[in-house]
């Protein structure tokens, strides 16, 4: 989807530094607890600002998890960047919010997708130029 990924390296780091696995992003919730952090998924999805905003904390403060999963060629960023915004903004995992994502109008998923699409092509662009640095 996004042009020129492949430039990037992909680059690991275990999963012990991911930040998204300390932020509850691969936890299991049911019941009663789920519906309700489904009800403020959908919340944040629909307020597209706030979505984007959470989106650009993440992919600025993850370092290790962004740089792990954004430089994988083989990930559907888009989505991995909407489901780390719903865990760090309403601490929904990330099964929650994909289950979630079909509930959603299809104009509030166009939203959520062309926010998304920004903030990669933004961490895209920073990634670059940092290991451009990094080689000189």
């Amino acid at each position: 989807m996004v042009q020129n990924m492949e430039q990037i390296v992909q680059r690991y780091h275990p999963w012990h530094l991911w930040e998204d696995h300390r932020h509850g992003f691969y936890n299991n919730i049911s019941g009663k607890k789920k519906k309700q952090t489904a009800e403020m998924v959908v919340a944040l999805f629909e307020n597209t600002p706030r979505l984007e905003q959470a989106m650009r904390q993440v992919a600025e403060s993850w370092t290790y998890a962004m740089e792990h999963n954004l430089s994988n060629p083989n990930l559907n960023k888009i989505a991995y960047i909407g489901q780390c915004a719903a865990c760090f903004e309403v601490a929904a995992p990330a099964t929650v919010t994909m289950e979630t994502w079909s509930t959603l109008d299809a104009d509030v998923r166009k939203a959520a997708d062309a926010a998304a699409l920004t903030v990669l092509k933004d961490w895209e662009k920073t990634t670059k130029n940092q290991l451009c640095l990094n080689f000189i």
